[in-house]
């Protein structure tokens, strides 16, 4: 089963490199891989979905479910969008017979294109946010997270286009951790579109964690998209299910 599995991993991602068909909208989810675009001056976008998670196994074992999880993105300028990350977390260890929900981390930040040009070969982009302490007030200031990566969009020939980023997110408590992804998506169809993706982060007091999730994408619309993903530990006891719809604010040139 294990062989079989691997086979068709191998299978999709040799599918991925035919491309993603071009859509209208481009969002930041499902997979971990920030795009390197902006949204144009006055329009907004909302990325919002369900998720749940399995961590740790044994009596170490935590389960999470946040719905929902929303991105709202809105675009200031060509180069730059502005960026809050809002939800609602759910917890529960094997002692707990439910959920307990909280509001989670709230993060606020921005995108910034370097180098916006018509139909660029490679694109990049700089996000940095402030994640807000969403359960110590009381020292907010020793439980403030600065995130911070670079976003790359790279086309290779005419049909295949990767994206990876890389950065640093460091927290006042003292400690940070380096982050990594890959994504690499395929056009099945006009509409129907999926992904592969190697991810995962090196923290500095503990271990390095490797993951891996794949996933499929609709397209309803022009600004409206389903989405579809699932994530599994490599080194690591995890795994994810996640289900999401992104909207897109209409404008005058689009139908």
């Amino acid at each position: 089963m294990k062989f079989s599995f691997n086979i068709l991993l191998l299978l999709v991602y040799s599918i991925s490199s035919l491309t993603i068909s071009a859509q209208s909208i481009i969002t930041d989810r499902p997979d971990q891989t920030e795009s390197a675009v902006t949204l144009e001056a006055g329009r907004l976008q909302i990325e919002s979905g369900v998720l749940n998670q399995s961590q740790g196994k044994g009596l170490d074992r935590l389960r999470s479910l946040i719905i929902p999880t929303n991105l709202f993105r809105y675009g200031i300028s060509k180069k730059v969008e502005l960026r809050m990350v809002l939800q609602l977390d759910g917890e529960k260890t094997n002692a707990d017979k439910y959920h307990q929900f909280a509001l989670g981390n709230v993060e606020i930040g921005a995108k910034f294109v370097l180098n916006k040009k018509v139909d660029p070969a490679v694109q990049l982009a700089i996000l940095s946010h402030i994640r807000l302490p969403k359960d110590n007030w009381v020292n907010f200031r020793e439980n403030l997270g600065f995130l911070n990566r670079v976003s790359i969009a790279h086309r290779v020939g005419k049909f295949l286009n990767i994206g990876y980023n890389f950065g640093y997110n460091h927290y006042t408590k003292g400690y940070g951790n380096f982050v990594y992804t890959l994504a690499v998506g395929a056009g099945i169809t006009e509409r129907i579109s999926i992904y592969v993706e190697p991810y995962g982060d090196i923290t500095t007091d503990s271990s390095p964690t490797s993951n891996f999730d794949y996933g499929v994408a609709y397209l309803i619309n022009p600004n409206i998209q389903l989405d579809l993903s699932f994530g599994l530990g490599l080194n690591n006891k995890m795994s994810y299910q996640s289900v999401g719809i992104s909207w897109r604010q209409k404008t005058k040139e689009t139908p």
